[in-house]
């Protein structure tokens, strides 16, 4: 068994053809399973690709990739747990307490070409459009 994860990475663009070819040698992982995004800094890409890990494999995420979070996907919306837990936070403010997170409906609509995430305990939500 395998078990696949969704991951993105900001990389400076001076460094991206040295990420892409780490990918490729170190994970097997090729160009053309990977999608670069413009975000709102101008120094960095955004960089998602899938890692699978064989059964029994362990990978040191914070060693090999440092600048990387585990993301999802809802159509091109591309979000954190933690950033779509926030998101519901901030959608239901009036039923502070115990929300019970997945019966929340969101409206992916409003939320396709966007990076949810959270930086510095704050929910950012920021404008991304698909490159490569």
């Amino acid at each position: 068994m395998t078990k696949t994860i969704l991951l993105a990475s900001f990389i400076f663009k001076d460094k991206l053809e040295w990420f892409l070819n780490y990918l490729n040698k170190k994970f097997n992982i090729k160009q053309t399973s990977v999608f670069l995004y413009e975000t709102s800094d101008d120094n960095k890409v955004m960089v998602t690709y899938k890692l699978v890990i064989k059964e029994g494999e362990k990978i040191n995420f914070k060693k090999e990739f440092p600048n990387a979070t585990i993301i999802h996907k809802k159509g091109d919306a591309i979000y954190s747990i933690n950033g779509l837990n926030k998101l519901i936070d901030n959608i239901n403010l009036d039923s502070a307490g115990n929300l019970d997170y997945k019966s929340i409906k969101i409206d992916w609509s409003e939320y396709q070409n966007k990076l949810i995430l959270i930086k510095n305990n704050n929910l950012s939500i920021t404008d991304i459009k698909r490159i490569l």
